[in-house]
């Protein structure tokens, strides 16, 4: 048996062996080594996909190693100014303009071609919301919906969750120059007066939210653009608009969007650096109706962006053999016959062969959850919706100056007087940064989550500390929710509730809850049995027990839990701005999106003083039950 392991041992050294050398000749037949090229990855599906085909081309043509780098469209555009990132295929001009056109300037940034520029944008339904849809048992819901200035009769169509007086219209993402102009259009159009412009985060919640709604056959109007997945899969029009021209452009925006130039934009120093490199890049050119036909493939095949490039390479061979020499050509030919190098990348890469795609069956359930569960999830959402607003309501009601003497009175009975000063203070300077409502926004989310998962997490600890078994299968749920990146969270929140407040409080209470069980678990299982024994023998039936035993006893550990959770509600409060919840962690999404310190620094120090009384206060309050 020795023999036979220590023989196959062997043969693995000596086939590594020669698969290096392998890949060593490989690579001197290159010549010298050449540079790393790195591209932007701004999120969406098309960029992906233009990047996958350069790379392929770049890579199998012309020798170059690359990699991507990824952020939002105004984080990827300044990394090319600073040389962090050499390549954007696709820098949506008119979008990204504070941060492009200073490139543009400074010499920073090179346009080595446009992309494309035959793209619509503007405010899209679906279609069904004006024509219905038969197979689906949908009504018209606004058939007369044509154009733009028809919205106003329809806002409660599109009604508003978080306002129910007005509609929502979902907006582009924060720092796009089409955010800008949307909300001067608000204002040109008077649409601000029965819509809420609604700041969904991200591109990638925007498209949660149309998915979520499409899906659903629900009502939906906002901001889009061609070419997407989501315009090649699901029916959508483009609300009607005044032809464009340059002067109602510049006269607030009444006229549909023009066209936008998406270039191929590159850092200065690639051109002397990758010279061909660069020769290639001029003549890349495509077109919003290709770039959708490889979106829709793309969607219909599940497929990567390297096989959907691998798919245009094949399929469009009269395109891009335009682009590049005809040796390239042919070395990216022959790269694509050959397929995978196994013994090149085979021994270092986990093999496709062996790939189990759990998230396939994750989204399948999801979508049966979606279809058949979807009154249970919008009841849950209304009643979220109502605690929400209500706690809004009430501190909202309460007048500045009395909000901060409850929280002096609170400091200082808490803690000390110097406390209560300290915490007085940090709230008043809330206010005087122009935040507080946004305080109050975010507070009320924060309690709500609080709130609910005490709710959840104590009965679920108690009952884990008289059941192993319980605890057993919650533990690894539990480790679950805690390591997993709170993004995550906003996953399944957006899915089944949209965006905005109520899934901001949902994904709130999946993380946060876990510290409450898990501390309510360990304290009453701390809880010495003698005191149990002894309640019991004198009669004590369980329910007295657990109240006037066990739960005194554990209290100081539970208020500890209670104290965890409400920073990981707080903390998750912020990051739930990405999907549309409103408070100071927008202003801190805005912030980051626009480079704006100022407003970063100013919702981030809010934030700061709004944690350090929640902590400092429940921190007291735990102690407090140590000593009783």
């Amino acid at each position: 048996m020795k023999i036979v392991l220590s023989l196959i041992l062997v043969g693995i050294i000596l086939f590594s062996v020669n698969a290096y050398a392998y890949d060593n000749k490989n690579n001197s037949n290159e010549g010298q080594k050449k540079e790393k090229l790195i591209f932007a990855d701004a999120g969406w599906d098309s960029i992906k996909i233009h990047n996958a085909i350069a790379a392929t081309i770049i890579e199998n043509g012309y020798g170059y190693k690359t990699d991507i780098m990824t952020g939002s469209s105004p984080i990827v555009i300044r990394g090319i100014r600073q040389g962090d990132i050499d390549i954007c295929m696709e820098s949506w001009t008119d979008n990204i303009k504070d941060v492009y056109e200073p490139g543009i300037e400074n010499g920073e940034i090179i346009e080595l071609s446009v992309n494309f520029d035959d793209n619509a944008q503007g405010l899209y339904v679906p279609t069904y919301v004006i024509e219905g849809d038969k197979e689906r048992g949908i009504e018209p819901l606004a058939p007369d919906l044509k154009s733009i200035k028809d919205l106003p009769r329809y806002w409660d169509v599109f009604n508003d969750p978080d306002m129910p007086n007005k509609g929502r219209i979902y907006g582009a993402p924060p720092n796009w120059a089409s955010d800008e102009i949307l909300r001067t259009k608000m204002d040109t159009y008077k649409l601000d007066e029965t819509y809420d412009y609604f700041n969904p985060g991200s591109d990638t919640s925007l498209n949660t939210s149309i998915v979520s709604a499409y899906e659903k056959g629900e009502p939906w109007v906002g901001y889009y653009w061609d070419p997407t997945w989501i315009t090649g899969k699901y029916d959508m029009t483009l609300l009607e608009d005044e032809p464009y021209t340059e002067e109602k452009w510049a006269n607030g925006y009444r006229c549909e969007f023009p066209g936008v130039r998406v270039t191929i934009a590159v850092n200065k120093n690639l051109p002397e650096k990758t010279p061909e490199v660069a020769e290639f890049l001029k003549n890349y050119k495509t077109s919003t109706k290709l770039t959708s036909e490889m979106l829709a493939y793309m969607q219909d095949n599940d497929a990567e962006p390297e096989e959907v490039a691998k798919w245009f390479l094949q399929e469009h061979k009269d395109i891009w053999t335009k682009w590049v020499p005809d040796d390239i050509a042919q070395k990216v030919n022959a790269s694509i016959v050959s397929g995978n190098k196994w013994l090149d990348t085979g021994i270092r890469e986990f093999p496709q062969a062996f790939s189990i795609r759990f998230g396939f069956y994750v989204e399948k359930f999801v979508d049966w959850l979606t279809r058949h569960c979807q009154g249970f999830f919008d009841g849950l959402g209304t009643g979220v919706n109502w605690i929400v607003s209500h706690i809004q309501k009430f501190l909202t009601f309460i007048p500045w100056f009395i909000f901060i003497l409850l929280i002096f009175i609170l400091g200082w009975r808490m803690i000390d007087l110097k406390s209560g000063f300290i915490y007085a203070i940090m709230t008043f300077l809330i206010g005087t940064l122009g935040l507080w409502n946004e305080m109050m926004f975010t507070l009320s989310i924060v309690l709500t989550g609080v709130i609910i998962s005490i709710i959840i997490g104590i009965p679920i600890g108690i009952h884990m500390a008289y059941n192993s078994k319980v605890e057993a299968f919650m533990k690894p749920l539990l480790d679950g929710a805690q390591t997993m990146p709170s993004f995550v969270h906003l996953i399944p929140a957006m899915i089944f509730f949209g965006l905005g407040t109520v899934p901001a409080v949902f994904a709130t209470i999946i993380y946060s809850t876990a510290p409450c069980i898990r501390l309510t678990n360990l304290a009453i299982r701390r809880v010495p049995k003698e005191m149990r024994e002894a309640a019991y023998s004198y009669g004590s039936s369980s329910w007295q027990v657990l109240t006037k035993v066990e739960l005194p006893q554990a209290m100081p550990t539970i208020m500890t839990g209670i104290n965890q959770t409400t920073m990981a509600a707080m903390s998750m409060v912020v990051i739930s701005s990405m999907i549309g919840a409103k408070g100071l962690g927008e202003k801190v999404l805005i912030a980051i999106n626009r480079t704006d310190i100022a407003m970063g620094f100013d919702a981030g120090i809010s934030i700061v003083f709004l944690a350090i009384i929640i902590d400092r206060i429940t921190q007291t309050i735990s102690k407090k039950y140590k000593h009783v």
